[in-house]
């Protein structure tokens, strides 16, 4: 009897790392999948763009499991103009990721959480720089919103729905934030959450150039240890651009995009696997990123 307990437990925790792991984020759409507490991860991505003469993304990323539910990753990049060999390289944009597993319902078939996706403009500035727009902001952005997974069988669904709070040309970001329990403004402009206050956070004119993103995704394990999957994505400004910095071909300015994206993983055991995936827009405009192949590795410890 406690060979059978033994062997069932060891059989659940592997059942459960793998599964975190089949759900991890895709290129286009972010999932559930969880870091236990205590443990780290790592991941290398390798992305070649199609559009100017073509270019390369490095990513680097660390992930920690802080405590039950919540876990952080950090991510790096770096940046190529040119492939396979480069003509230039710049370091690109620096990314905080925040996850919290939120629960079940639905007898555990429905599962669900929240995410902020922070960006730091380590990268070129894309309303000045026309070299490294799409790969890089260069200004500060905040993803924010829910992330969901329904579970029917082997098969995944994946949804997510944000909203994208962006610096419009280094304008000023955290400064409309008031934090200061000292000062009298703080209350006055409710920490910088006052929509009818000039210079706040969520003052309306700093929200004009703010949008939001949908994007939806299929994947199963019954060819595991290889995982396929599907995605789609489309983003949308809430207003027009009216400021003449503005009117660049990047997301949240001149382009609204709609990408389609399709990959597969392999799995080397549960805690390690490798990756390919292709994109597509089937939005078509001058030095706007029409195809995108991508190559993926991550190892859980």
């Amino acid at each position: 009897m406690p060979v059978k307990k033994s062997a069932l437990v060891a059989a659940l925790v592997l059942f459960l790392a793998l599964a975190a792991a089949s759900r991890a984020s895709m290129p286009l759409t972010e999932t559930i999948a969880t870091l236990p507490e205590g443990t780290m991860e790592l991941l290398v991505e390798e992305e070649f763009f199609t559009h100017g003469n073509g270019y390369r993304r490095d990513t680097f990323g660390i992930g920690f499991g802080i405590v039950d539910r919540l876990c952080a990753r950090v991510y790096f990049q770096y940046l190529h103009d040119g492939f396979p060999s480069s003509r230039d390289a710049v370091v690109g944009d620096t990314f905080v990721r925040l996850w919290w597993y939120a629960g079940g319902a639905a007898g555990g078939a429905l599962r669900w959480g929240l995410l902020a996706l922070f960006r730091f403009p380590t990268g070129p500035n894309a309303y000045t720089d026309e070299q490294w727009r799409n790969l890089a902001l260069g200004n500060n952005e905040l993803k924010l919103g829910p992330v969901a997974q329904y579970e029917a069988g082997v098969l995944f669904f994946h949804a997510n729905l944000f909203y994208v709070f962006r610096e419009k040309n280094r304008e000023g970001f955290y400064n409309g934030l008031y934090l200061n329990p000292a000062e009298k403004q703080t209350y006055n402009r409710a920490f910088g959450l006052n929509f009818m206050s000039d210079g706040t956070f969520l003052y309306s004119k700093r929200l004009e150039n703010d949008y939001a993103v949908a994007s939806l995704a299929l994947n199963t394990d019954a060819l595991y240890p290889f995982i396929p999957w599907v995605s789609a994505y489309v983003s949308r400004r809430f207003t027009r651009v009216r400021d003449e910095i503005e009117e660049i071909p990047v997301e949240g300015a001149l382009v609204n995009p709609l990408l389609f994206s399709a990959g597969a993983r392999y799995f080397f055991s549960y805690n390690a696997f490798a990756g390919i995936s292709a994109t597509v827009s089937a939005v078509r405009k001058r030095r706007y990123p029409g195809e995108t192949i991508g190559i993926e590795m991550r190892l859980q410890f």
